[in-house]
């Protein structure tokens, strides 16, 4: 398993791929990399988990940013 982004601790493990990566949010940093992105879906409530296990809510910058991407282009459900 590699780091998602060079040059930093990976503390995380993505919850979709499982590449470690460097959360803020587990690293006590006053903000993460994360809040950069589009605000499409809730933040977890808690603290994220560091190994990846199912309900694990953080994913690596790459799927993040696919996932972002996915859903900018996505049609948006229908509303009653």
């Amino acid at each position: 398993m590699t780091a998602a982004m060079d040059g930093v601790s990976a503390n995380s493990s993505c919850s979709r791929c499982g590449v470690g990566f460097r959360c803020g949010m587990v690293g006590g940093d006053s903000e993460c990399w994360c809040v950069k992105l589009p605000h499409i879906m809730p933040v977890p409530s808690g603290p994220p988990s560091t190994t990846g296990a199912p309900g694990a809510s953080c994913f690596c910058p790459a799927c993040l940013q696919q996932i972002t991407d996915d859903r900018q282009h996505s049609p948006s459900p229908a509303r009653d």
